[in-house]
């Protein structure tokens, strides 16, 4: 038998090295013919590429041709007309100048000359610049002279020579400077055409063209030719000048010239192989050239402008696989079908004789991966047939056995749900395979110690089981539900797309729980807290991810009503900070660990409305501490009653301090705990503290947030009630972010409402929160409030808000929180400035951290 097993796989083994082979060879036919179409392709589209780009620059030098032509027959109009050659006759002979009488003899000559130079510039003066006649040595008194189209007369220092398209001429007919800047960093190219007067002396007319328009003119031009094409322009001369660069990464080559332009190339990383390389490799063939430029090889062509001595090259990058990858791709893809049919036919047979086998490996799979229930069907009568039975009886009995096995250590016998080890086992597996997201849901019940400790162990465990049965009977078959030890469980939810679908699992689950658990004539109203991590983003082990939803677990137990919280990486930071937190601050007044910080606030009239007192924490443990994060936790442990009270007493001692330095009253404005407003002794508290500083209360305001009108409303409208007796004022602090509702706006008097910083970052947003904040100002308005605008960090901002009638400012564009000397200094230096420079001097630039 096992000889027999043997010579069948070795069968196997070779049946599939000879299909194999022959698959390689037949491949390796088709890749050596494909690669040769895809050579001959690439050699083809190479050579029409190249046609193309040569077309492309010819057709664009005629273009430009046609572009200097026009400015060549301009001069060569001027040069030769009668008119000009008189002026020039009469400059030699007696004086540049501008001649305005009618009545002078030579007036004619002028007013003619002046036409013409007029006359040209007119028709073109998009173009032109300026339009002249130039003499060099001719002039009276010796030296050189030049008028303009706009009769402007050259001064006495004015030299010929010392003319940026002086330079450039050559003993030709014309002649084109090279661009040069003039004046007020106007970019001119000049055309000179010699004037002969009648006595043989030459003088020169002048167009100065615009160099923007000729840019502006290339850019129409290189629209009209392939997007992947690419323009130079440049003067063909012994000293070459770039002109014209269309590639977006060469706009700093216009205008260098000869070693400027290799440096360049240089400082770009070209190195030999720039646009220097483009120009000494010019050719007067008609046939492109394939150059390595810009560290890219390009098919380039090359045509001169017959009306000057202008050079366009037009460039092409080539790409250099592109086309032979997809011929690759297609040669892959025939290879791919044609090897499938081959593969169909030559092991179709193979595949009929040695598929028992298969089966038979795949039942041992199952069985190894504790699937014990496996069938292996072989309906062919040979030795293959008897190994499958044998494997079908061998896995029946493994199965009876290891299910006797499994439910004796699987499975709680408290809720008869899987315990811990076989539930991470199973879940672990589970992860394995999955391809979504899977939320880990650990269950507690919340009043369980109170139960126990009422009504004894065996009642608490009576109420695990009856909640254990509860949760099996709404649970979905889809979903794990496993005991995790002691009295908590593991719910698990597969196929989780959002957040909001676990939510809506959970609650559906717990909602079952609504009415109370009945047993032993008992009725407990049971309550959970959950913890949730989600796979994989929170870990890919059921161990981290049960880590993490404890710790989430932990989370939920502090919030007060039992409810759900989702991991996230600060969890596990938040418990154990928060706890060494508590800790210290109890020791934070004693050792002097706590500061004030007073922000300006600056009224719409650009007064100094006042200041607003935040507390800060500098631990020497934890360093400096976010209000944040311990002003909660001073709220949770009443240790902020101690700490208010102190906040108050120092910032109404500093509004003292103020008043007495600057003989001005500023508004002192300090956030006061919904915990500390709402004790029983609040107002006799804050009646000493006014009487210790001698505050005036007139000028004190007290800021709530709106999470105090659901703790006591009442009490609060005593508290105002009182605040307002003595002339203090009373503030609603973030509006916008919490509770607050028309109701309590309309029912509570406040004095002043803060607009949340939230709806100040959004007021030039997509979601129209600019119409909200109006419409806040003007409801706040209408109740006789003062609108106080938070986090205002930009110009614009301050601008919008002041313009809707906003009425005090805060934030950072105006200053960040400072000390009590830094903000002495402030108002100081406030007080010097005109009231109408301070915002600009104070607010002039928008906050950025």
């Amino acid at each position: 038998m096992a000889k027999t097993k043997k010579n069948r796989y070795a069968h196997s083994i070779i049946s599939k090295r000879i299909v194999s082979l022959t698959l390689f060879l037949n491949a390796l036919f088709f890749v050596i013919v494909m690669a040769f179409v895809a050579f001959v392709f690439v050699q083809q589209y190479e050579t029409s590429s190249g046609q193309n780009t040569q077309n492309a620059a010819m057709t664009l030098a005629t273009s430009v041709d046609h572009f200097v032509e026009e400015v060549v027959r301009d001069g060569a109009y001027l040069a030769n007309d009668a008119s000009v050659i008189a002026y020039l006759d009469y400059v030699l002979t007696h004086e540049l100048e501008v001649i305005t009488n009618p009545n002078d003899p030579h007036y004619e000559i002028y007013r003619d000359f002046m036409m013409k130079l007029e006359g040209i510039y007119v028709h073109r003066d998009d173009v032109y610049s300026r339009v002249f006649l130039a003499i060099d040595d001719g002039c009276p008194g010796g030296g050189s002279c030049r008028i303009t189209h706009e009769a402007t007369l050259s001064t006495p220092a004015w030299q010929i020579s010392d003319q940026a398209w002086y330079h450039d001429l050559e003993d030709e007919a014309y002649g084109f400077s090279k661009a040069y800047i003039e004046g007020d960093d106007t970019q001119l190219i000049t055309l000179v055409y010699p004037v002969h007067a009648t006595s043989g002396e030459v003088g020169y007319i002048g167009i100065e063209m615009l160099y923007s328009s000729l840019d502006a003119w290339m850019d129409a031009q290189q629209s009209q030719i392939d997007d992947a094409a690419h323009v130079v322009l440049y003067l063909d001369r012994a000293t070459p000048q770039i002109l014209y660069a269309s590639h977006p990464d060469h706009g700093g080559y216009p205008l260098l010239e000869g070693a400027n332009i290799l440096s360049l190339d240089q400082t770009l990383g070209f190195g030999d192989l720039g646009m220097a390389h483009l120009i000494a490799h010019q050719s007067q063939s008609e046939q492109p050239q394939k150059i390595s430029i810009f560290g890219q090889k390009h098919l380039v062509g090359y045509s001169s402008v017959s009306s000057s001595d202008w050079m366009v090259a037009v460039m092409i990058e080539i790409p250099a696989y592109f086309f032979l990858e997809y011929f690759f791709l297609i040669l892959f893809g025939g290879v791919l079908i044609i090897l499938w049919l081959i593969s169909l036919i030559v092991s179709r047979r193979i595949r009929k004789t040695l598929s028992p086998i298969g089966d038979i490996l795949l039942a041992i799979d199952e069985i190894k991966q504790g699937h014990y229930h496996v069938n292996v069907a072989i309906s062919e009568n040979n030795e293959l047939q008897a190994v499958g039975e044998a494997l079908n009886l061998m896995s029946q009995e493994i199965g009876k056995q290891v299910e006797l096995v499994f439910k004796s250590v699987a499975f709680d016998p408290l809720t008869g749900l899987k315990n811990r080890k076989a539930s991470h086992q199973e879940i672990d597996a589970a992860l394995e395979k999955s391809t979504d997201k899977m939320a880990i849901c650990l269950l507690e019940i919340a009043n369980l110690q109170s139960v126990n400790v009422l009504k004894g162990q065996s009642v608490a465990e009576e109420l695990v089981s009856k909640v254990a049965e509860r949760l099996k009977t709404h649970v979905p078959d889809r979903h794990y539900l496993f005991n995790n030890g002691g009295y908590e469980f593991v719910f698990v939810i597969d196929n989780v797309m959002s957040l909001e679908r676990i939510e809506k699992e959970l609650n559906r689950i717990l909602d079952k729980f609504i009415e109370p658990v009945s047993f032993k004539n008992l009725k407990v109203n049971v309550r959970f807290n959950v913890g949730i991590s989600v796979y994989p983003s929170d870990g890919k082990s059921i161990n981290s991810l049960i880590k993490k939803a404890e710790t989430a677990l932990y989370k939920a137990r502090q919030n007060l009503g039992g409810n759900f919280v989702f991991y996230n990486d600060q969890l596990i930071k938040e418990v154990s900070y928060k706890a060494e937190i508590s800790e210290q601050l109890a020791l934070a007044i004693k050792n002097e660990q706590l500061y004030l910080r007073y922000q300006p606030l600056i009224d719409n009239r650009n007064e100094i409305y006042g200041f607003e007192a935040l507390m800060r924490w500098n631990s020497p443990t934890l360093g400096e501490i976010s209000p944040n994060v311990f002003v909660s936790n001073a709220e949770e442990s009443h240790l902020i009653i101690p700490i208010g009270h102190w906040v108050l007493r120092e910032a109404c001692l500093a509004q003292v301090a103020m008043r007495k330095r600057f003989d001005k009253k500023f508004v002192m404005s300090v956030n006061v705990s919904p915990v500390q407003l709402l004790q029983k002794d609040f107002i006799d508290n804050l009646k000493a503290i006014i009487r210790e500083t001698e505050i005036d209360p007139t000028f004190l305001v007290l800021e709530v947030t709106e999470g105090v009108l659901i703790e006591s409303s009442i009490y609060l409208e005593e508290v105002i009630k009182y605040l307002h007796e003595i002339g203090a004022k009373i503030a609603l602090d973030d509006f916008g972010t919490g509770y607050a509702s028309l109701t309590y706006l309309k029912q509570i008097p406040f004095d002043n409402l803060k607009i949340d910083k939230s709806f100040i970052d959004g007021i030039f947003g997509p979601k129209k929160e600019h119409a909200i904040v109006e419409k806040i100002v003007q409801l706040a308005h209408t109740l006789e409030m003062k609108v106080i605008a938070e986090g205002v960090e930009k110009r614009k901002q301050y601008e919008y808000l002041r313009q809707i009638q906003t009425d005090v400012f805060q934030g950072f564009l105006f200053s960040k929180p400072l000390s009590f000397d830094d903000s002495c200094r402030y108002i100081d230096q406030f007080l010097k400035v005109a009231k109408n420079k301070r915002i600009d001097v104070f607010a002039g630039k928008d906050f950025s951290e």
